[in-house]
């Protein structure tokens, strides 16, 4: 259980990392922001699936500027 948490809280992608750039972008806990996601998922799969890739789509266009 140990390991899966600190999995939770690393900060590089699992997937696409989405969740992680999320997190990133608006200075949340990644490790809450993946559970909060993942359950998402979980109750409703096909929107949270489809929120998920827009947010693929989206996320690299709030890039923070250099």
């Amino acid at each position: 259980m140990v390991n899966f948490v600190e999995r939770l809280k690393d900060p590089r992608s699992m997937v696409c990392g989405v969740t992680a750039a999320m997190a990133d972008k608006f200075e949340w806990s990644c490790m809450w922001t993946r559970v909060v996601c993942a359950v998402a998922i979980f109750c409703n799969p096909a929107m949270g699936l489809l929120v998920y890739f827009v947010l693929a789509l989206v996320l690299p266009k709030w890039q923070k500027p250099c």
